[in-house]
């Protein structure tokens, strides 16, 4: 990773059928979904939440 504020996300590809069986409340609009997820290690790097989801939007948005 070369970014000077680099992002560690791991994926997971769901297919309409079972993302909607674990989320029932949620109205499908696509054939599948990608989650992503971050894990924060430590209680102390709670403080860091923000700026990671800040980060992660700005790079689904470039």
């Amino acid at each position: 990773m070369t970014s000077p504020d680099p992002v560690f996300l791991s994926t997971l590809r769901a297919d309409r059928e079972a993302f909607t069986a674990r989320h029932p409340k949620i109205t499908a609009d696509a054939d599948s979904a990608c989650i992503l997820r971050s894990v924060l290690m430590k209680p102390e790097s709670e403080h860091h939440v923000e700026h990671i989801h800040h980060h992660v939007e700005r790079l689904t948005r470039s």
